[in-house]
């Protein structure tokens, strides 16, 4: 029986090995490997792609692997490998060759411009995944172009030697506009006023040339985060998005956003307070640093900003790594937030590498300059925030997006600095009418990006009846590689606005200007120019005849502003305070020295209203034996006080009845800017003024000269426009208080600025 159950045994272990032997799936060794269907791609090649080689084993899961080897290459249709004994057949379809791409039926879209985003090539291999990528490249460029509608049908034209011509079928369809902008739960702030912080826009008749009036998935995102944004600087901390939808019409013509929100109540600011973990850091000195008191309405901008002023002294004491927390504890029930600053020490993690990509035509030292740290400096994330800010502002770029990655090794940060860039160049013409000088047409060019170096170069030509302008400049803002901005402009003016005579100045002026602190900046300029005075009008007064031919005046002046303004283009809170001086009498024949000091206020009592008070003070005196000319005197009106002419108010002749001009002024403004119910697009605001001011003291005296330094006052309406050719200004203005000699003019069209 023992006997029988050992034979037993040996039988079923031959019946199991011949069984592996006859299987498939026995592993054998690769004695060869062979290679057929190639024609362009060497046989080497393809083995070399194989995870199988000669003398490795051969099985099923080994096998799967090589097949999927062999189709991430790219460069094959279809691929079959079996086993002929120990020969590894590898049997292959090679993937056609592109001859040449084509498209057809693009318009809005240059084939350069195509061939470059698709990123294919004619003698590229050619897949069905590549044409796939290609062809949604296509689309989705359309869809951000707000062309919804638009198809993309690749052909594929086969051509001998297993060459293909590759042709995609365009449909550009029409545009897709945003129709409607909904906002669902606002109750402190109208729709009009939300819509205002997105980058989207309406659709409208007069938005002939803009583009953010089509949908953009990527600005409906940044949408989202400005209205989070925005909710939480006006003091609603619990402010929520709940849903923001967009939604395309059936017809595919119309998109609808609706943003559903949950506002919340407005906070204030409560208790505000610094704790202190550093030995050497004591909170009571940096108390003085925060500008946020108790009963201030709750602003997440200005804790950032607070922020970034206590990290900024805080490294004056040498903690490279202070990590600076606002602690924010609200109370519902009185409805305040109190904010606890908490200065600790963090962790040290230093700077390894900076990288900057997407810069290709800005230069790589005009982003690094930007940034406020070193390779080798400790990581600091308020500083990179400032950078991130500062290139932002610079305009050169359409996207700013600096990314933090682990170093080598665990305390080491690498820096990544992504950049899209826009364009710079700009070039306008505009004709139009000004009071002041009649019909005008002006040429202008600005490159604000020259050449990639960050350098400013500027060309503007104005021509209009009582005055021909035209001035080229360049400027440098990081002058020697220093903070330190340099520029120089040329000019050539010719003006007749005063009709008695004709005024032709050359000049040149350069100038350099520094921060000094972050709200208090001085500007140097050197200007050199020549004047002539000629075709003086018989009958003239005394005073202008004497002035008749050419002076060369050599001055230095100097500009020191400190500005606490909320922006720079259109203020609604804040002042900015000035001082400036100039001395005229390095050589040439004309000395004078003037100077002057100027505020202006801006403040807005309710939403979209804002209140401006400005005023200006100042003298010019003479700083020689000569008389001060009255081409240098203070000359006040048209849009330095409406209501008057161009030098209108201020010492005359009395026999001629000519403007002399004064060396004393001071003037005033008490300005208001409303919307008058247009759309917000449009920039069109109303305004309610009063101008009061006076200039007396001509630079000559005699017993015809009329000089009263008595107080002028008008008042007026009038419309402003930001215009696509610059800010545009109507106003109208009755003067109440004026001299019977005081030449007035009601109506002044222009162009303007608001300082």
């Amino acid at each position: 029986m023992a006997s029988v159950l050992k034979y037993s045994k040996l039988l079923f272990a031959g019946l199991l090995i011949c069984t592996l032997l006859a299987s498939p799936n026995f592993a054998e060794t690769i004695q060869a490997i062979q290679v057929t269907g190639n024609k362009r791609i060497e046989t080497e090649t393809i083995i070399s792609n194989l995870s199988l080689k000669v003398g490795d084993s051969y099985d099923d899961l080994r096998l799967n692997q090589a097949l999927k080897d062999l189709f991430a290459t790219g460069y094959f249709a279809d691929v079959h490998i079996h086993r002929s004994g120990n020969t590894l057949i590898v049997e292959v379809i090679e993937n056609s060759l592109i001859n040449r791409i084509s498209f057809e039926g693009n318009s809005k879209l240059k084939d350069d411009k195509l061939t470059e985003e698709i990123q294919l090539r004619p003698r590229e291999v050619l897949s069905r995944t590549k044409i796939q990528a290609a062809q949604q490249r296509i689309l989705e460029i359309y869809r951000r172009m707000g062309r919804f509608d638009a198809t993309v049908e690749p052909k594929v034209i086969r051509l001998e030697e297993n060459r293909v011509d590759l042709v995609f079928e365009i449909n550009e369809g029409e545009v897709t506009y945003v129709r409607k902008i909904n906002f669902i739960g606002n109750k402190h702030f109208t729709s009009s006023r939300l819509e205002d912080q997105l980058y989207t826009k309406r659709q409208r008749w007069y938005r002939l040339w803009a583009s953010d009036d089509t949908f953009d998935p990527d600005r409906f995102t940044a949408d989202q985060q400005n209205l989070q944004q925005y909710y939480l600087d006006m003091g609603f901390p619990d402010f929520r998005l709940i849903s923001a939808v967009a939604e395309l019409s059936p017809d595919h013509k119309d998109f609808y956003l609706t943003f559903t929100i949950e506002e919340g109540e407005r906070y204030t600011f409560g208790k505000v307070d610094i704790v202190s973990h550093l030995k050497q850091v004591n909170a009571e000195d940096l108390k003085s640093l925060i500008d946020i008191s108790t009963g201030d309405q709750f602003s997440r901008k200005r804790i950032e900003k607070n922020v970034t002023t206590l990290n900024n002294h805080v490294g004056t004491y040498g903690y490279a790594f202070a990590d600076i927390q606002p602690r924010i504890e609200k109370h519902r029930d009185k409805k305040t937030v109190d904010i606890i600053f908490e200065v600790k020490e963090g962790p040290r993690v230093y700077i390894e590498r900076i990288d900057v990509v997407g810069n290709d035509r800005t230069r790589d030292e005009v982003v690094r300059r930007e940034l406020s740290m070193l390779e080798g400096d400790a990581y600091n994330a308020t500083k990179i925030k400032q950078a991130e800010k500062k290139l932002k502002d610079l305009g050169y770029f359409k996207k700013v997006e600096i990314l933090t990655e682990q170093g080598n090794v665990p305390d080491k940060a690498r820096i990544v600095v992504k950049l899209e860039e826009q364009p710079t160049g700009e070039m306008g013409v505009a004709a139009g009418f000004s009071t002041l000088d009649g019909i005008l047409g002006n040429v202008k060019f600005a490159e604000r990006n020259f050449m990639g170096t960050g350098r400013i170069v500027h060309a503007n030509v104005t021509i209009a009846r009582r005055m021909q302008e035209f001035d080229v400049g360049i400027t440098d803002p990081y002058f020697l590689g220093y903070n330190l901005e340099s520029g120089l402009d040329i000019f050539r003016i010719r003006s007749t606005r005063l009709s008695q005579f004709i005024s032709a100045t050359n000049g040149v002026s350069p100038h350099i200007a520094y921060a000094i602190t972050e709200y208090l900046g001085q500007t140097i300029t050197y200007t050199l120019k020549d004047d002539h005075i000629s075709h003086i009008a018989p009958g003239s007064s005394i005073f202008i005849q004497q002035q008749a031919g050419k002076f060369v005046t050599s001055a230095i002046g100097q500009t020191l502003a400190y500005d606490r303004r909320d922006s720079r283009i259109d203020p609604t809170s804040g002042y900015v305070l000035s001082l400036s001086n100039q001395y005229a009498g390095l050589g040439g024949k004309v000395n004078y020295l003037k100077n002057s000091i100027a505020g202006s206020m801006f403040y807005s009592p309710v939403e979209d209203v804002v209140l401006n008070l400005r005023a200006v003070v100042g003298n010019i005196d003479k700083a020689g034996k000569r008389y001060i000319r009255i081409v240098d005197s203070i000359m006040l009106g048209a849009d330095t006080f409406r209501g008057f002419e161009y030098g209108g108010i201020g010492p005359r002749d009395s026999i001629t009845g000519d403007p002399l001009g004064g060396t004393r002024f001071w003037t005033g403004t008490v300005e208001t800017l409303f919307p008058i119910g247009l759309p917000n697009e449009f920039g069109v605001k109303g305004a309610l003024f009063s101008d009061f001011g006076t200039t007396w003291k001509p630079g000559q005296t005699g017993p015809q000269v009329i000089d009263k330094r008595s107080i002028r006052v008008s008042v007026g309406v009038g419309l402003s426009w930001s215009s696509p050719f610059g800010p545009l200004k109507v106003d109208y203005s009755i003067p109440v208080k004026k001299q019977k000699y005081d030449q007035t003019q009601r109506f002044l069209f222009g162009f303007s600025s608001r300082w």
